[in-house]
């Protein structure tokens, strides 16, 4: 017996390493969570696993939040899971905004933001001010991360690359074999710099967030492409790093991240917004997110009802 339409949900359980969670949330119009590291557990480990982070994709605040009370719990399994999860990851859904200093980046300082995009994200700034939010145009003051990321995420294609037979490789995304090759030229030493400057960053956004609450910008600033290329076609890109300059960062820094839907472009292409928090302040990310979607509905697609598809 089919359930009824009231019970029906969207929700899917993503791995984000650099943002597979918000990145196809924003090009979809849904909502996308990626928790403080080590809050939802791994197993088996991503082939970066200090890079990976378990969390929903979903319609709504709400589903994210019955997923996360699932999937949000301490285990060992995992040899990164950290304790300390909070018991109702919804705890604070119902409280308004006032309160919240958000830091508002519309590019971090360096990065490219398709016009269309940065209307509808400056847009959500004003409503979110408007639901109580105070609401500052400031940048947190790093350069962009790129570098530090791909000496983590190439090294672990070369990792993957290196375990592969010579009929495997031939059978490997073009992409992951090229970054493997880049990595193949580095050395352990090149590896280990990386990893200090990658806490230096992280410190510093840590730093920022005891003045900020919460950071927002673009999820993606760019309008979704077609699905197959890794780059924008015609972009002259070469790695999706290069079109995806707000989400890697805080997979570096570990620091939960979500991206809320906003509005569409003039060609009717979804938009989002990613808001960003201090490590381990996952409800207080969850609740500005829902006191947003709740005052600004996402527009969905009309799901049939079960007769209708009989």
């Amino acid at each position: 017996m089919p359930l009824p339409r009231s019970t029906w949900a969207c929700c899917i359980r993503g791995g984000d390493s650099g943002g597979s969670i918000r990145i196809p949330a924003a090009f979809t119009g849904v909502f996308g969570f990626k928790p403080t590291y080590g809050w939802t557990p791994q197993w088996p480990p991503a082939t970066e696993p200090s890079l990976s982070h378990i969390g929903p994709l979903t319609r709504s605040v709400d589903d994210a939040v019955r997923m996360l009370n699932v999937i949000g719990r301490y285990d060992y399994r995992d040899p990164y899971a950290t304790r300390g999860q909070p018991k109702d990851w919804g705890a604070d859904l119902g409280k308004d905004l006032r309160g919240l200093r958000i830091a508002y980046s519309p590019t971090l300082g360096y990065a490219e933001v398709d016009d269309q995009v940065a209307a509808r994200v400056r847009e959500a700034a004003r409503n979110l001010e408007q639901l109580g939010a105070e609401i500052e145009e400031i940048h947190p003051g790093f350069e962009s991360p790129i570098d530090i990321f791909q000496k983590l995420w190439f090294t672990a294609s070369l990792d993957f690359w290196s375990k592969c037979s010579d009929r495997q490789r031939e059978q490997l995304d073009p992409g992951l074999v090229a970054n493997a090759r880049t990595a193949q030229q580095w050395s352990a030493l090149d590896l280990f710099q990386a990893l200090g400057r990658r806490a230096n960053f992280t410190e510093g956004l840590e730093r920022f967030n005891q003045d900020y609450h919460l950071l927002m910008t673009p999820t993606v600033p760019i309008e979704p492409f077609e699905a197959g290329h890794e780059v924008p076609p015609g972009s002259g890109m070469r790695d999706w790093e290069e079109w995806a300059p707000f989400s890697y960062p805080f997979n570096l820094s570990q620091q939960p991240a979500a991206s809320v839907p906003c509005g569409f472009t003039e060609s009717g292409l979804p938009v989002g917004f990613q808001l960003a928090g201090g490590k381990h302040d996952d409800v207080r990310v969850l609740r500005a997110c829902h006191a947003y979607m709740k005052a600004h509905p996402p527009r969905f697609p009309r799901v049939p009802d079960p007769s209708e598809m009989a």
